[in-house]
């Protein structure tokens, strides 16, 4: 009786997961490019979110966080988790306090699901259409942490309450979670370790939220950049100098990236770590995936001095949304206070290449059955039944 109890467990399990999955026609729906394309994908709202409430911290120091002590009158005090408590880029969740702010980043997200449907990415490059699955991620989670914040552990929300797996976004018609975003750019891209620096998780141990929009000219670089500033911190590596060293849980749930594990993620490891980390790399007798840090990546969840500058009221966030100039941004409307008007197409490509897209997609929807074009008698035949 236990065992087929235990079957019919798996059979669910096996059902559910099967059920959340991108099928294979809406994977190929996603999977079209031209790499010869010269479309371009604005992200002036992108940046100027991201700018004006992200903390950028910098190259980690391996700095250990000192215990809290508690305060006169209390005997309360902050858990700390030394190890990566003073880690990684921060966002300013207290900033959105309001339903009028919480609508910035919701517009922001909407106006990017929206792009697919008025300038189809197959009309992109495979590397535009990376950098617009990793924004529209990012900014989605984003959104749905400032929700519930300020809860401050999010390893329930994520593991238990399948944050990831829920299909709140409409992207070209198509219910998707933030995971099927990952299963699409696995799809189309492979598994190249670099991808997983590209996802934000919202907890302080992962890989950081960036400062500005990814673009298709520099994302790989910029996921370089991500995965040196991660390996390179405790929050992604450690070694006390034991037999073993221990690296981030993220590399275990994405061990799909890694054939032969060890063996590749030490390679993967030692391709960015600076030179005395990389021979303790290198001496282990054996990897541990056990570093964690479930905390959300805001600014007052730890005590820790911060450097650098940051919009920090509320009044200077929304003025970092007004105060664009509406000929550098064509969304001009939603960067000027009206937060429910947008236009995502026009906020999105440049005049010039909105003009050549609408004539594409005009020609598109003629050759799916209403004409068809003779290249050798440079002339239209109708044929219409």
């Amino acid at each position: 009786m236990k065992i087929k109890n235990i079957i019919l467990v798996i059979a669910i399990t096996l059902l559910s997961f099967n059920s959340l999955a991108l099928d294979k026609k809406t994977l190929e729906k996603f999977s079209q490019y031209d790499n010869s394309s010269d479309f371009v994908i604005l992200y002036d709202d992108v940046d100027t979110l991201f700018q004006a409430s992200v903390l950028y911290m910098g190259k980690s120091s391996r700095q250990k966080a000192k215990q809290s002590k508690a305060k006169t009158g209390t005997r309360l005090k902050n858990k700390v988790k030394p190890l990566t408590d003073l880690e990684g880029n921060r966002f300013f969740y207290d900033t959105f306090d309001t339903p009028k702010k919480v609508a910035l980043i919701s517009n922001v997200r909407k106006s990017l699901e929206q792009l697919p449907t008025d300038s189809p990415l197959h009309f992109f490059s495979k590397d535009e259409q990376l950098a617009y699955w990793l924004n529209l991620y990012n900014i989605s989670l984003i959104e749905q942490l400032v929700q519930i914040y300020p809860k401050q552990n999010i390893q329930p929300l994520i593991e238990e309450e399948g944050l990831l797996d829920k299909k709140h976004l409409i992207v070209a018609n198509e219910n998707i979670s933030l995971n099927d975003i990952k299963q699409i750019v696995i799809h189309n891209f492979g598994h190249d370790p670099l991808l997983i620096y590209g996802f934000h998780q919202g907890n302080i141990a992962s890989p950081d939220i960036t400062t500005k929009a990814y673009t298709g000219d520099k994302v790989w670089r910029k996921l370089a950049k991500n995965a040196n500033v991660f390996i390179n911190s405790n929050r992604g590596t450690y070694s006390d100098n034991s037999p073993t060293f221990r690296v981030s849980y993220l590399y275990e749930e994405n061990k799909m990236f890694f054939k032969n594990f060890d063996k590749d993620l030490k390679e993967h490891l030692a391709k960015y770590l600076i030179r005395s980390y990389k021979d303790k790399l290198l001496a282990s007798r054996e990897i541990k995936t056990d570093i964690t840090n479930w905390k959300i990546a805001d600014i007052y969840g730890t005590e820790r001095k911060y450097g650098g500058s940051i919009a920090s009221s509320p009044a200077a966030l929304i003025d970092a949304f007004t105060a664009r100039d509406s000929a550098s941004f064509a969304n001009s409307g939603f960067m000027n206070g009206n937060i429910t008007d947008f236009s995502p197409i026009e906020g999105r490509l440049s005049t010039p290449q909105l003009e050549k897209m609408q004539a594409m997609m005009k020609v598109q929807e003629l050759r799916k059955g209403t004409v068809t074009i003779s290249d050798d008698e440079e002339e239209i035949e109708s044929q219409e039944k």
